[in-house]
Protein backbone atom coordinates (compact mmCIF):
# COMPACT_ATOMS: atom_id res chain seq x y z
CA UNK A 1 0.00 0.00 0.00
CA UNK A 2 1.06 3.52 -1.24
CA UNK A 3 1.48 6.15 1.85
CA UNK A 4 0.07 9.41 0.95
CA UNK A 5 1.98 12.11 1.80
CA UNK A 6 0.72 15.38 3.33
CA UNK A 7 2.07 18.60 1.68
CA UNK A 8 1.88 21.57 4.35
CA UNK A 9 2.26 25.31 3.26
CA UNK A 10 5.55 27.22 4.27
CA UNK A 11 4.24 28.88 7.29
CA UNK A 12 2.22 25.98 8.66
CA UNK A 13 5.17 23.76 8.38
CA UNK A 14 7.50 26.09 10.20
CA UNK A 15 4.76 26.30 12.71
CA UNK A 16 4.45 22.80 13.10
CA UNK A 17 8.47 22.30 13.88
CA UNK A 18 8.27 25.09 16.65
CA UNK A 19 5.76 23.40 17.99
CA UNK A 20 7.12 20.10 18.44
CA UNK A 21 10.36 21.59 19.80
CA UNK A 22 11.43 20.85 22.97
CA UNK A 23 10.92 23.59 26.00
CA UNK A 24 14.66 23.26 27.08
CA UNK A 25 15.71 25.05 23.52
CA UNK A 26 13.18 27.44 24.10
CA UNK A 27 14.12 28.08 28.15
CA UNK A 28 17.81 27.86 27.19
CA UNK A 29 17.37 31.07 24.79
CA UNK A 30 15.62 33.03 27.63
CA UNK A 31 17.01 31.95 30.59
CA UNK A 32 20.75 33.03 31.89
CA UNK A 33 22.88 30.53 33.31
CA UNK A 34 23.20 30.49 37.14
CA UNK A 35 26.97 31.72 37.09
CA UNK A 36 26.23 35.52 35.39
CA UNK A 37 25.32 38.66 36.15
CA UNK A 38 22.22 38.14 34.32
CA UNK A 39 21.24 35.35 37.17
CA UNK A 40 22.40 37.29 40.18
CA UNK A 41 20.73 40.74 38.87
CA UNK A 42 17.52 38.57 38.35
CA UNK A 43 17.90 37.26 42.13
CA UNK A 44 18.30 40.74 43.35
CA UNK A 45 15.11 41.98 41.54
CA UNK A 46 12.98 38.66 43.04
CA UNK A 47 14.31 39.53 46.62
CA UNK A 48 15.34 43.02 47.05
CA UNK A 49 15.41 43.21 50.68
CA UNK A 50 17.25 40.07 51.10
CA UNK A 51 20.99 40.46 51.87
CA UNK A 52 22.00 37.11 50.79
CA UNK A 53 21.48 37.74 46.89
CA UNK A 54 23.92 41.02 47.08
CA UNK A 55 26.23 38.95 48.77
CA UNK A 56 26.11 36.20 45.98
CA UNK A 57 25.95 38.86 42.93
CA UNK A 58 29.31 40.08 44.92
CA UNK A 59 31.16 37.32 45.35
CA UNK A 60 30.74 36.90 42.01
CA UNK A 61 32.27 40.19 40.55
CA UNK A 62 35.09 39.12 42.90
CA UNK A 63 35.84 36.18 40.88
CA UNK A 64 35.41 38.20 37.87
CA UNK A 65 37.98 40.85 39.31
CA UNK A 66 35.57 43.60 39.84
CA UNK A 67 36.07 44.94 43.38
CA UNK A 68 34.73 48.19 43.36
CA UNK A 69 31.10 46.03 42.03
CA UNK A 70 31.60 43.65 44.61
CA UNK A 71 32.47 46.62 47.61
CA UNK A 72 28.99 47.75 46.35
CA UNK A 73 27.08 44.42 46.89
CA UNK A 74 28.38 43.91 50.37
CA UNK A 75 28.14 47.38 51.39
CA UNK A 76 24.40 46.91 50.16
CA UNK A 77 24.47 43.47 52.08
CA UNK A 78 25.63 44.68 55.17
CA UNK A 79 23.02 47.80 55.02
CA UNK A 80 20.26 45.14 55.29
CA UNK A 81 22.37 42.96 57.93
CA UNK A 82 25.02 44.33 59.69
CA UNK A 83 25.33 40.99 62.03
CA UNK A 84 26.34 38.91 59.16
CA UNK A 85 30.06 39.01 60.80
CA UNK A 86 32.13 37.02 58.40
CA UNK A 87 30.80 38.80 55.73
CA UNK A 88 30.97 42.12 56.71
CA UNK A 89 35.02 41.21 58.01
CA UNK A 90 35.33 40.44 54.42
CA UNK A 91 33.65 43.43 52.85
CA UNK A 92 36.85 45.33 55.31
CA UNK A 93 39.44 43.07 53.25
CA UNK A 94 38.14 44.14 50.35
CA UNK A 95 38.73 47.83 51.64
CA UNK A 96 41.57 47.30 52.83
CA UNK A 97 42.94 45.71 49.46
CA UNK A 98 41.81 49.38 47.88
CA UNK A 99 43.96 51.18 50.48
CA UNK A 100 40.62 52.17 52.13
CA UNK A 101 42.28 51.70 55.55
CA UNK A 102 39.20 53.81 57.41
CA UNK A 103 36.94 52.13 56.07
CA UNK A 104 38.37 48.54 56.73
CA UNK A 105 38.65 49.69 60.12
CA UNK A 106 35.60 51.16 60.34
CA UNK A 107 34.25 47.37 58.96
CA UNK A 108 35.97 45.20 61.78
CA UNK A 109 35.52 47.14 64.41
CA UNK A 110 31.55 47.06 64.00
CA UNK A 111 32.49 43.45 63.72
CA UNK A 112 34.15 43.37 67.02
CA UNK A 113 30.88 45.47 68.40
CA UNK A 114 28.98 42.38 67.44
CA UNK A 115 31.20 39.57 68.32
CA UNK A 116 33.87 40.74 70.18
CA UNK A 117 35.27 37.32 70.12
CA UNK A 118 35.79 37.41 65.91
CA UNK A 119 39.18 36.09 65.42
CA UNK A 120 40.04 37.30 62.07
CA UNK A 121 39.07 40.99 62.83
CA UNK A 122 41.16 40.68 65.92
CA UNK A 123 44.39 39.98 63.91
CA UNK A 124 43.19 42.22 60.87
CA UNK A 125 42.69 45.42 63.43
CA UNK A 126 45.81 43.83 65.26
CA UNK A 127 47.96 44.17 61.66
CA UNK A 128 46.58 47.88 61.20
CA UNK A 129 48.27 48.45 64.75
CA UNK A 130 51.24 47.13 63.59
CA UNK A 131 51.45 49.28 60.50
CA UNK A 132 50.84 52.14 62.73
CA UNK A 133 53.71 51.12 64.81
CA UNK A 134 50.97 51.09 68.11
CA UNK A 135 52.14 47.98 69.18
CA UNK A 136 50.40 47.92 72.46
CA UNK A 137 46.91 47.58 71.45
CA UNK A 138 48.19 45.18 68.63
CA UNK A 139 50.04 42.83 71.33
CA UNK A 140 46.88 43.26 73.24
CA UNK A 141 44.26 42.02 70.21
CA UNK A 142 46.82 39.39 69.26
CA UNK A 143 46.93 37.53 73.15
CA UNK A 144 42.93 38.33 72.72
CA UNK A 145 43.03 36.32 69.57
CA UNK A 146 45.34 33.24 70.86
CA UNK A 147 43.34 32.77 73.80
CA UNK A 148 39.91 31.79 72.42
CA UNK A 149 42.45 29.82 69.95
CA UNK A 150 46.20 28.73 70.70
CA UNK A 151 46.94 27.10 67.44
CA UNK A 152 46.28 30.38 65.25
CA UNK A 153 49.30 30.43 63.31
CA UNK A 154 48.98 34.14 61.65
CA UNK A 155 48.88 35.79 65.17
CA UNK A 156 51.99 34.46 65.95
CA UNK A 157 53.14 35.41 62.93
CA UNK A 158 52.43 38.96 63.80
CA UNK A 159 53.83 38.84 67.03
CA UNK A 160 56.46 37.61 65.33
CA UNK A 161 56.93 40.86 62.90
CA UNK A 162 55.66 42.84 66.40
CA UNK A 163 59.03 41.82 68.06
CA UNK A 164 61.01 42.12 64.96
CA UNK A 165 60.26 45.80 64.95
CA UNK A 166 60.79 46.34 68.51
CA UNK A 167 64.30 44.75 68.78
CA UNK A 168 63.16 42.33 70.08
CA UNK A 169 64.60 39.58 67.64
CA UNK A 170 64.96 35.98 70.18
CA UNK A 171 61.35 36.21 71.21
CA UNK A 172 60.48 37.19 67.59
CA UNK A 173 62.52 34.02 66.21
CA UNK A 174 60.60 32.19 68.64
CA UNK A 175 57.34 33.23 67.49
CA UNK A 176 58.47 32.50 63.96
CA UNK A 177 59.49 28.95 65.35
CA UNK A 178 55.88 28.68 66.64
CA UNK A 179 54.81 29.73 63.44
CA UNK A 180 56.10 26.47 61.31
CA UNK A 181 55.32 24.12 64.56
CA UNK A 182 51.80 25.46 63.98
CA UNK A 183 51.52 25.14 60.23
CA UNK A 184 54.58 23.65 58.35
CA UNK A 185 53.43 24.92 55.17
CA UNK A 186 54.13 28.80 56.56
CA UNK A 187 56.61 29.71 53.67
CA UNK A 188 56.73 33.42 54.81
CA UNK A 189 57.73 32.22 58.48
CA UNK A 190 60.95 29.94 56.91
CA UNK A 191 62.03 33.23 55.22
CA UNK A 192 61.38 35.38 58.47
CA UNK A 193 63.54 32.87 60.49
CA UNK A 194 66.20 32.51 57.91
CA UNK A 195 66.81 36.12 58.13
CA UNK A 196 66.82 36.58 61.47
CA UNK A 197 69.52 33.79 61.71
CA UNK A 198 71.33 35.41 58.70
CA UNK A 199 71.86 38.75 60.90
CA UNK A 200 72.83 36.68 63.98
CA UNK A 201 75.62 34.81 61.54
CA UNK A 202 74.47 31.77 61.82
CA UNK A 203 74.33 29.26 58.66
CA UNK A 204 70.81 28.06 60.34
CA UNK A 205 69.95 30.64 57.82
CA UNK A 206 70.62 28.48 54.86
CA UNK A 207 68.53 25.61 56.21
CA UNK A 208 65.44 27.58 56.86
CA UNK A 209 65.84 29.58 53.46
CA UNK A 210 66.05 26.19 51.51
CA UNK A 211 62.80 24.92 53.42
CA UNK A 212 61.35 28.05 51.95
CA UNK A 213 62.41 27.24 48.66
CA UNK A 214 61.00 23.65 49.12
CA UNK A 215 57.73 25.10 49.66
CA UNK A 216 58.07 27.75 46.41
CA UNK A 217 60.78 26.21 44.64
CA UNK A 218 60.70 29.79 42.28
CA UNK A 219 60.43 32.32 44.70
CA UNK A 220 62.82 35.07 43.88
CA UNK A 221 62.68 36.69 47.26
CA UNK A 222 64.08 32.85 49.09
CA UNK A 223 66.49 32.53 46.30
CA UNK A 224 67.80 35.94 46.76
CA UNK A 225 67.89 36.17 50.35
CA UNK A 226 69.76 32.41 50.32
CA UNK A 227 72.24 33.98 47.52
CA UNK A 228 73.24 37.22 49.90
CA UNK A 229 73.59 34.80 52.93
CA UNK A 230 76.06 32.81 50.92
CA UNK A 231 78.38 36.26 49.75
CA UNK A 232 78.21 37.42 52.77
CA UNK A 233 79.49 34.10 54.47
CA UNK A 234 82.05 32.61 52.11
CA UNK A 235 84.64 30.24 52.89
CA UNK A 236 88.36 29.89 51.73
CA UNK A 237 87.57 27.61 48.81
CA UNK A 238 84.68 29.36 47.14
CA UNK A 239 82.42 27.16 47.41
CA UNK A 240 79.49 29.42 48.56
CA UNK A 241 80.18 32.03 46.16
CA UNK A 242 79.66 29.80 43.94
CA UNK A 243 76.58 28.63 45.10
CA UNK A 244 75.21 32.09 45.36
CA UNK A 245 76.24 32.69 41.92
CA UNK A 246 74.29 29.59 40.67
CA UNK A 247 71.19 30.87 42.82
CA UNK A 248 71.69 34.40 40.70
CA UNK A 249 71.91 32.51 38.20
CA UNK A 250 68.40 30.50 39.08
CA UNK A 251 66.99 34.56 39.17
CA UNK A 252 67.33 35.93 36.34
CA UNK A 253 65.82 32.71 34.42
CA UNK A 254 62.96 33.47 36.68
CA UNK A 255 63.15 37.33 36.41
CA UNK A 256 65.30 38.49 33.29
CA UNK A 257 64.66 41.82 34.03
CA UNK A 258 66.01 41.29 38.07
CA UNK A 259 68.89 43.99 37.71
CA UNK A 260 69.84 43.06 41.47
CA UNK A 261 70.89 39.89 40.62
CA UNK A 262 73.03 40.98 37.92
CA UNK A 263 73.96 43.36 40.17
CA UNK A 264 75.65 40.89 42.78
CA UNK A 265 77.06 38.60 40.25
CA UNK A 266 79.35 41.43 39.21
CA UNK A 267 79.61 42.69 43.08
CA UNK A 268 80.94 38.95 43.59
CA UNK A 269 83.33 38.70 41.21
CA UNK A 270 84.29 42.18 41.97
CA UNK A 271 84.79 41.99 45.83
CA UNK A 272 85.52 38.22 46.64
CA UNK A 273 86.76 36.56 43.66
CA UNK A 274 88.61 39.76 42.13
CA UNK A 275 87.36 38.70 38.04
CA UNK A 276 87.19 41.88 37.41
CA UNK A 277 86.61 41.67 33.43
CA UNK A 278 83.50 39.05 35.03
CA UNK A 279 82.70 42.06 37.31
CA UNK A 280 82.48 44.48 34.95
CA UNK A 281 80.75 42.37 32.52
CA UNK A 282 77.78 41.50 35.00
CA UNK A 283 77.46 45.26 36.22
CA UNK A 284 76.83 46.28 32.82
CA UNK A 285 74.33 43.44 32.40
CA UNK A 286 72.47 45.34 35.74
CA UNK A 287 72.68 48.91 33.65
CA UNK A 288 71.38 47.09 30.70
CA UNK A 289 68.24 46.34 32.74
CA UNK A 290 68.12 49.70 34.81
CA UNK A 291 70.32 52.27 33.14
CA UNK A 292 70.31 54.67 36.17
CA UNK A 293 71.70 52.19 38.54
CA UNK A 294 74.36 54.61 39.96
CA UNK A 295 75.88 51.77 41.85
CA UNK A 296 76.23 49.75 39.07
CA UNK A 297 77.83 52.09 37.00
CA UNK A 298 80.23 53.10 40.16
CA UNK A 299 80.97 49.67 40.21
CA UNK A 300 81.60 48.80 36.39
CA UNK A 301 84.54 51.91 37.05
CA UNK A 302 86.16 50.22 39.83
CA UNK A 303 86.14 46.85 37.93
CA UNK A 304 87.69 48.84 35.08
CA UNK A 305 90.00 50.97 37.07
CA UNK A 306 91.13 47.79 38.50
CA UNK A 307 92.20 46.41 35.18
CA UNK A 308 94.19 49.64 34.14
CA UNK A 309 91.50 50.44 31.62
CA UNK A 310 91.23 54.63 33.35
CA UNK A 311 89.53 56.29 30.37
CA UNK A 312 86.74 53.39 30.60
CA UNK A 313 86.47 53.71 34.31
CA UNK A 314 86.08 57.46 34.42
CA UNK A 315 83.10 56.84 31.96
CA UNK A 316 81.35 54.61 34.34
CA UNK A 317 82.00 57.61 37.62
CA UNK A 318 80.74 60.18 35.20
CA UNK A 319 77.78 58.39 34.87
CA UNK A 320 77.21 57.22 38.24
CA UNK A 321 77.40 61.16 38.79
CA UNK A 322 75.17 62.22 36.12
CA UNK A 323 72.09 60.29 37.82
CA UNK A 324 73.60 60.76 41.75
CA UNK A 325 75.14 63.88 41.25
CA UNK A 326 76.27 63.37 45.36
CA UNK A 327 77.44 60.03 44.73
CA UNK A 328 80.60 60.95 47.07
CA UNK A 329 82.35 57.49 46.05
CA UNK A 330 82.38 58.27 42.47
CA UNK A 331 83.17 61.59 43.21
CA UNK A 332 86.29 59.89 45.01
CA UNK A 333 86.95 57.65 42.29
CA UNK A 334 86.91 60.35 39.58
CA UNK A 335 89.28 62.46 41.29
CA UNK A 336 91.72 59.49 41.19
CA UNK A 337 91.27 58.34 37.80
CA UNK A 338 91.99 62.31 36.80
CA UNK A 339 95.19 62.27 38.44
CA UNK A 340 96.45 58.99 37.26
CA UNK A 341 95.42 59.99 33.67
CA UNK A 342 97.79 63.19 34.06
Amino acid sequence: MTRSRVFLPTGLAVLAMSCGAPDADRQGVVAPVTDSLAWFNESVIATPQSASVYLDRGRYHLRAGNNGAAIDDYERAMAIDSTLVDDRHALGELRFGIRDFEGAVREWSGVLATDGEHVPSLLSLARVDLLLRSYDPALKKINDALRLDDRLDEAYFLKGRLYMETGDTLTAASSFQTVVEVAPERYDAYVQLGLLYAAAHDDLAIEYFETARSLKPNSIEALYDQAIFLQEHGDAEGVRYAEALSLYDRILELDTANASAAFNKGFVHLEYLTQYDSAAHWFGEAIARLPYYHQAHFNKGLALESMGRLQEALDAYNAALSFDPAYTPAAIAKGRVLEALR
